[in-house]
């Protein structure tokens, strides 16, 4: 089967105006209030009777999960402090705050992914995509890092959630949706689905059988880039390795994308020991939306400050909010130039929703 363009706009369309239509939630009602409410035989009678007085408890919302506040000053003290920037070269970055085009980047990568979610949100419940899958919703701001500041020739290892990385990697919306439909059209022939988008051109490697099994292969792929450099390697256009040194200017880096939860697995203290001790080109990118699944993450981990794991290595390590798009492009744009000058491992963490 194959996707026409205007069928797959159609449903972005489509599905982007029904999901930004509020419905209040009945649910706000706490159990106590509406025992309450019910008990002693009081309903009936104030159906009928003039109610002069009216007894109300006002309930403050405390969310289990709590944004940040973390400002851009903040971030810079923390590129200074971890990363050695001066604090002149972390201004430099501050002017995309300025820069239209820049701006306007980021919005059309995160009204990309939000609406490439939203009309898979719909197809799936109208039951046209099977099998598990994992929206991006909330989290726009990390495509968007991609699309802003990772290069097509980067190597790119995903996770469970990958739909929107892998079309800010450069992989088309078309074989995405396709491969989400099992269509032959996909990334893989429909025979991964959600969970499994790879895309050979553009390097990208989407979700994996284990949580937190693709630390390892980044940290591979790392170590393949100095490989190719030292050895005179480099890709042909069918990606097949070819006895061609690569450019003097090669500065491309492995970049994996896990999870807070992920980020609490072996594999993780493994791959930042090899990354420091061979001083591997390798972006840990960790995307913090307080959940491991199912689970509240703080209730299973005793430190949610992954940023500073590397700490023990000598990688340094970044916290950014992730509601604030300009401020993730920013940091993290200066963490990847980081990693490019050839300076080694570095993590960033994103505090999203």
């Amino acid at each position: 089967m194959i996707f026409r363009r205007t069928a797959l706009l159609s449903a972005i369309c489509t599905a982007s105006v029904s999901a930004f239509t509020f419905v209040p939630n009945a649910g706000h009602l706490s159990n106590k209030a509406f025992s309450k409410s019910m008990g002693k035989n009081e309903f009936a009678s104030k159906m009928t009777a003039t109610v002069t007085e009216t007894e109300t408890t006002e309930e403050v919302f405390v969310p289990m999960r709590p944004g940040i506040s973390l400002s851009w000053d903040e971030i810079s003290s923390q590129l200074v402090e971890s990363f050695g920037y001066t604090t002149e070269e972390v201004e430099a970055y501050n002017t995309l705050d300025s820069d239209k085009d820049a701006l306007l980047k980021l919005y059309r990568a995160m009204n990309t992914a939000r609406a490439f979610e939203n009309a898979c949100n719909q197809a799936y419940m109208q039951g046209k995509i099977r099998g598990f899958m994992h929206l991006d919703n909330g989290q726009e701001s990390i495509p968007a890092l991609v699309d802003y500041a990772i290069k097509n020739g980067d190597k790119k290892y995903s996770y469970y959630r990958e739909h929107t990385h892998a079309i800010a990697s450069g992989v088309g919306p078309g074989p995405v949706m396709a491969e989400l439909f099992m269509k032959d059209a996909g990334t893989c022939r429909g025979a991964g689905g959600s969970m499994h988008i790879f895309d050979k051109p553009t390097y990208f490697q989407g979700g994996w059988a284990l949580v937190a099994e693709q630390l390892p292969y980044a940290a591979g792929a790392a170590k393949s880039i100095l490989l190719d450099q030292e050895l005179a390697l480099s890709d042909d256009e069918n990606i097949e390795k070819v006895n061609v040194a690569p450019p003097e200017n090669d500065d491309r880096l492995s970049v994996v994308f896990v999870g807070e939860g992920g980020s609490q697995n072996g594999r993780m203290a493994e791959i930042l020991n090899a990354a420091a001790k061979d001083n591997l080109p390798l972006l840990i990118l960790t995307i913090d939306n307080g959940r491991a699944i199912n689970t509240f993450t703080p209730d299973i981990a005793k430190n949610s400050e992954v940023y500073k794991q590397g700490q023990h290595y000598g990688v340094p390590g970044l916290l950014v909010n992730g509601l604030n798009a300009a401020d993730v492009a920013k940091g993290g744009k200066a963490v990847i130039d980081y990693i490019r000058s050839g300076k080694g491992p570095a993590m960033l963490q994103v505090h999203t929703y």
